[in-house]
């Protein structure tokens, strides 16, 4: 689609950020051709965000030179890179969670009629238009609030289509989609290459990387590392250009030594009130054993999540059905009763439930455990910061210091820090929901290994994830969802990608069968 001779469209010239105590880039130089879908590669922490944020507006204090169409521009704001045809989609969701979807999609631009009101149904109307472009059927007068993580990262999109930008930045776009969503965003993407758009794209996922990409840049500790053609290079190339080391196959097919039961599970359903489908969950029934990982899988919508926040006390209807931990009925009500009694969970949104954004790294990592660093009822810092820094050690987080604040760390960073502060808990069931989501090749397999260590140890661990490979890398079991309600269980030695999808796309009609 393009070709050498083309012109650059964006230029960028020895670009250096700095933050208190980082270098998150320095001397970042690369250029990007008109109409190009040009991927930026590197692991967490690499500086990708950083310089996408400096392009779109969101950082304006830098040193270098960025050059949009042969001039260079400094940028005061994202409204002024907007106009200049530059709109960026972010990894973290930007979304004002009381407001409609079509409110959030025109923010700032807002429609209105000849008296000067808002005009709700044109909004309404335009955004409609938009996520049919997406094969999306989300309500745009739906509240934000009311969605699921999959569709708010749609709606960004959509707010991105909304501009007609020229050049169109996608920082982790399909993080929190399913399979099915993501071929639908691809084909968005075709779309907008046939019509002249010029993408960049960041995505830790080398198959997007391979499928879509005419170059590819790959940054590591803030630098580039090297700017390629798809067609000259390949996955294992751009991986270890990427962590400046091989990964290993990680390979989790040992068998692990199973103990008693921790966790059993007995007719367990969810209702859902004022919906033509009744129930969230219905009957579903399940067990997991000490030194055992078991897997969820199911489309968005299937129930995965629901079934976590059940078990964690977190659901905002009380389920029905029987829940046994370690040979006992519980009946929980609150996430801290399912602490106190052992079981601990990642949730898959961790900007808006799991970090708190105006704590430090420390604090972050030993919220739920600051008995262990108090003596006489007074919190020891000394303490804390020797807990937070044997996690950052064990899951090799990427900050300064463990005084950082969290919100200066990349998201994969970030969501070591959670996993950090629950396994300090030390739980007899660890709940994982999609715990890899926008985390790089390395630092995934780093989190296997601390998963197979942790099962291995006597841990009962269940895990949903949006990418079938890793469930089959991980688990010892998979139970497969569909629309609530449970469909199928595999072992090692049954698990396929055609299998699961077989089973996650099942008609109710069939289930019961």
């Amino acid at each position: 689609m393009t070709t050498s001779s083309t012109s650059p469209l964006i230029e960028i010239r020895q670009v250096t950020k700095r933050f208190p105590g980082v270098v998150a880039l320095k001397d970042v130089s690369f250029d990007v051709r008109p109409g190009e879908f040009h991927s930026i590669c590197g692991e967490n922490g690499a500086g990708k965000s950083t310089l996408m944020k400096i392009l779109s507006g969101v950082y304006t204090d830098f040193e270098g030179q960025i050059l949009v169409k042969g001039v260079v521009v400094n940028f005061t704001g994202t409204r002024e890179a907007e106009g200049s045809g530059i709109s960026i989609i972010h990894q973290e969701l930007n979304l004002v969670e009381e407001l409609t979807v079509a409110a959030n999609i025109f923010l700032g631009r807002e429609l209105t009629s000849g008296w000067g009101l808002l005009n709700d149904r044109q909004m309404e109307i335009e955004s409609d238009s938009l996520f049919t472009q997406l094969d999306s059927k989300i309500s745009p007068s739906q509240l934000v609030r009311e969605l699921r993580v999959g569709d708010q990262q749609l709606v960004e999109i959509a707010k991105a289509l909304s501009r007609q930008a020229e050049i169109l930045i996608m920082d982790e776009p399909t993080s929190a989609l399913t399979e099915t969503e993501v071929e639908r965003l691809f084909r968005v993407i075709q779309k907008l290459r046939a019509s002249g758009v010029t993408i960049l794209y960041i995505s830790h996922k080398m198959e997007e990387v391979f499928r879509l990409s005419d170059r590819i840049t790959v940054m590591r500790d803030g630098q580039v590392v090297k700017t390629l053609d798809r067609t000259a290079t390949s996955p294992r190339e751009i991986t270890h250009l990427m962590v400046g080391r091989e990964i290993e196959n990680t390979d989790l097919s040992a068998g692990r030594q199973y103990g008693e039961t921790v966790l059993e599970v007995q007719l367990l359903s969810l209702p859902r009130y004022g919906h033509a489908r009744q129930w969230r969950l219905e009957g579903i029934s399940l067990s997991l054993r000490r030194g055992e990982v078991l897997g969820v899988a199911g489309l968005m919508g299937a129930g995965r999540t629901e079934l976590l926040e059940c078990l964690f006390g977190a659901s905002s209807i009380p389920p029905q059905g029987t829940i046994l931990l370690k040979g006992k009925p519980v009946h929980f009500t609150h996430p801290g009763q399912a602490v106190e009694a052992g079981i601990a969970m990642v949730t898959e949104d961790r900007k808006r439930v799991g970090i708190f954004s105006q704590m430090t790294v420390r604090e972050n990592i030993t919220l739920c455990t600051l008995r262990d660093s108090t003596s006489a009822g007074i919190i020891s810092p000394s303490r804390e910061r020797t807990a937070a820094t044997a996690t950052i050690e064990q899951l090799g987080v990427k900050t300064a210091s463990t005084e950082s604040m969290i919100t200066n760390l990349s998201g994969g960073n970030q969501q070591k820090c959670i996993i950090g502060r629950w396994l300090k808990t030390k739980p007899d069931v660890l709940l994982l929901d999609d715990p890899t989501r926008g985390v790089d090749v390395g630092a995934k397999a780093e989190l296997y290994r601390v998963i197979d260590t942790l099962a291995r140890d006597g841990l009962g661990v269940i895990v949903t994830s949006s990418e079938l490979p890793e469930l089959i890398t991980l688990c010892d079991r998979i139970l497969v969802l569909c629309e609530g309600r449970l469909t199928g269980e595999l072992i090692r030695g049954e698990f396929t990608e055609h299998r699961i999808m077989e089973l996650a796309t099942m008609q109710a009609e069939a289930i019961g069968a």
